[in-house]
């Protein structure tokens, strides 16, 4: 008799946290998928300032020139003043997509895909949960450009 209430309390405590632990998750998830939303908008409007609400700027970025032939490394600021303050002329032309690839309580990995004219990339973006927001803390890419 005991072990049957010891089972049932054990079932109803697990009942208790598992749909807790899964909402938990969701809403990280959501929280991830909110903060890339405002990057995508910063990269259609070229708004540097947009991207800095999810981007650290003591971010770093990676990746390897195929036309320099060598790996290239600079922070999130460097990078970011690419950001022209307007949408880029061919805007139209580009296409972007993101993938949420993992998410736990602190730490999530997004996969984005570049599209553009004359461009071909594919970047792997860290975010870490930092006092609460979810930030943008390095960028890995690939990428070559289009004939």
């Amino acid at each position: 008799m005991n072990l049957s209430i010891r089972s049932f309390v054990f079932a109803l405590a697990f009942l208790l946290v598992l749909p807790t632990s899964v909402m938990a998750r969701n809403s990280e998830h959501d929280a991830v998928d909110q903060a890339m939303k405002k990057m995508m908008r910063a990269f259609e409007t070229g708004d540097a300032n947009l991207a800095f609400e999810v981007l650290r700027k003591d971010g770093a970025v990676l990746g390897y020139s195929t036309s320099r032939g060598q790996v290239v490394t600079q922070t999130t600021e460097e990078w970011a003043k690419g950001f022209q303050g307007k949408p880029a002329d061919d805007e139209a032309q580009r296409k972007r997509s993101y993938e949420i690839v993992d998410v736990t309580e602190h730490a999530a990995v997004v996969k984005l895909t570049l599209d553009y004219p004359a461009w071909k990339g594919l970047d792997y973006l860290a975010l870490s949960k930092i006092d609460g927001k979810w930030m943008i803390v390095s960028k890995s890419w690939s990428g070559q450009r289009k004939p």
